[in-house]
């Protein structure tokens, strides 16, 4: 495989699980993702309009200038 270029690849999903050190289940599981998707059972689920919108929550950006 080859890394993504972003001039070529956007950024479709990201998806974040989130575990409290020394508990066995996740206290979050989320997943971002551009335009619309199925529901994904155990997680929240958001969905953007553009992938600025998508880098800027996934990666908590806020006026980065992007």
């Amino acid at each position: 495989g080859v890394f993504p270029e972003p001039q070529q690849d956007p950024v479709i999903a990201i998806a974040a699980v989130a575990l409290r050190q020394g508990a066995r289940e996740p206290f979050l599981r989320a997943v971002f993702t551009l335009l619309s998707c199925a529901p994904v059972r155990g997680a929240s689920v958001r969905s953007f309009g553009s992938e600025r919108e998508l880098l800027q929550v996934g990666f908590g950006v806020k006026n980065a200038g992007l």
